[in-house]
């Protein structure tokens, strides 16, 4: 099963879960909508290391995994890239950072520590330094880096606002991001939305009069996760826990805190602490759902995200989605693309599930009828995505319309020459026309696209069978 991907003609990139969860506090009050999790298929179907050959390529392998959530991979090649350039700042976040987002603290306090003492002066790496600190609950050692930075700094004065929220000093909180609102530079714009988000929280709180301070906490607690600061959440949940162990919505936050930081096991643990205080929450539901699929327990998995599926669970289309990925896992092919196709009525913006889709039908269903049907609505939605013009191509090619499958296939690689699915699509083509010489020439070319992933493997593989003469040529 983890090596499924091994087959796949086409990419199947990661899809973003946008969950649409409110929350309320004691009564009636509501929070907004949590941020998205990133959930990696290919990551749950093959974990092995991923490192490609060619030093200048490390640093932007990593940057892929990670956008692929695929943090194992993503780790691996940052540190590839360290070791050929050690002095660069940038690379030293990228990894430091990953770690954190990995739940490797004491890998991110020691890549940290070791940079500061080269470059103490770098604010971005004490700033870094500190957030590790965070992580593992040392408030103070946090504090005494902030507190000790050029205070003048809008990003030093952010932190120092969150590390005063953990202090329990919410009005002095407060007060400091109302001062980075009026003096954050233009260019700031990601720090000025965060600042913001804080901002929000308080502004919320005072449409409750008589509120309790632990819903302002949950407020504070739930800017941070919107603004991935996951692990300094997590202690301030723990202290809204402590006074009102029966906070549901607050179980919920440190749930979905602790699956952004790849803590699966302690996410179920808060998760079901939620769910028994409200046992039909369809959010609750759906995220140990989530939880469930991070650990590999795929029947679990598809036990609560059907079961909030059932209770009322919105958007629809994410639940069908994280269906398709499961049921895809599970091998049910047909479960999988029928999900598949309900997230396409509902929502047609996602090219990936097209892919996902018509691959399936191609490839284990033998229904290349329903795949071009699949492809066409994929071009009238996506008229100008090359990616469009492949699956019409492949799925011609499927059926045996040689000439249609050509023609769809060079509008393909005209639009964007560097798409791997495509030339190795032509390949295949080439090689049902009966001409090896050509279609060896676009598995080469797929392969080098590809670049070590799913397409080049798969190109190696159809190329070595038609040369008969050992490796690829590289």
């Amino acid at each position: 099963m983890k090596k499924l991907l091994a087959t796949l003609w086409i990419i199947i990139i990661a899809s973003v879960i946008f969950i649409t969860l409110h929350f309320s506090k004691p009564k009636s009050d509501q929070l907004e909508n949590l941020s998205p999790i990133t959930t990696n298929l290919d990551q749950k179907i093959s974990r092995g290391k991923n490192i490609q050959n060619g030093n200048e390529n490390y640093e932007k392998n990593g940057d892929d995994f990670l956008n692929k959530d695929d943090l194992e991979n993503a780790v691996a090649n940052y540190q590839k890239a360290l070791e050929i350039k050690p002095d660069s700042t940038d690379l030293i976040l990228k990894l430091g950072d990953t770690y954190l987002k990995n739940n490797q603290t004491d890998e991110a306090r020691e890549l940290f520590t070791q940079a500061t003492k080269s470059k103490p002066d770098s604010i971005d790496l004490n700033i870094a330094l500190a957030r590790t600190y965070l992580s593992i609950r040392q408030i103070e050692n946090a504090k005494k880096i902030i507190w000790n930075l050029a205070q003048e700094n809008p990003r030093v004065q952010y932190y120092k606002g969150i590390i005063t929220i953990l202090y329990k000093d919410f009005d002095g909180a407060q007060k400091i991001f109302q001062e980075i609102a009026k003096t954050i530079p233009a260019p700031a714009q990601s720090l000025l939305e965060n600042n913001q988000k804080f901002l929000d929280a308080y502004q919320n709180f005072s449409y409750y009069k008589g509120s309790e301070k632990t819903f302002l906490e949950l407020l504070l607690a739930k800017a941070m996760t919107a603004t991935n600061e996951y692990q300094a959440a997590i202690p301030l949940l723990y202290d809204i826990l402590n006074t009102k162990n029966n906070y549901r919505d607050a179980w919920i936050v440190l749930g979905y805190a602790y699956l952004n930081i790849n803590m699966p096991n302690d996410a179920i643990d808060a998760l079901i602490q939620a769910r028994d205080l409200t046992p039909q929450k369809p959010e609750t539901l759906f995220y140990l759902g989530l939880a469930y699929f991070a650990k590999d327990d795929l029947d679990k998995a598809i036990y609560y995200i059907e079961k909030a599926d059932k209770n009322g669970y919105e958007p629809k289309d994410q639940i069908n989605l994280k269906l398709g990925d499961l049921y895809l896992l599970k091998q049910d092919y047909q479960k999988s693309s029928n999900n598949y196709e309900k997230v396409i009525t509902k929502n047609t913006k996602n090219m990936d599930i097209f892919v996902r889709a018509v691959w399936l039908n191609i490839e284990h269903l033998d229904q290349p009828e329903k795949a071009l049907i699949l492809s066409r609505q994929a071009l009238s939605t996506h008229p100008n995505d090359a990616m469009s013009y492949n699956l019409l191509g492949w799925s011609y090619t499927a059926l045996g319309e040689y000439d249609e499958a050509k023609k769809n296939l060079d509008t393909a690689i005209s639009m964007q020459p560097n798409l791997d699915a495509a030339n190795l699509n032509y390949g295949w083509l080439s090689e049902k026309s009966g001409d090896n010489n050509q279609a060896k020439a676009y598995y080469k070319r797929a392969y080098a696209l590809g670049r070590g992933n799913s397409i080049s493997k798969l190109a190696a593989t159809r190329y070595n069978f038609l040369n008969q003469n050992g490796p690829i040529p590289r």
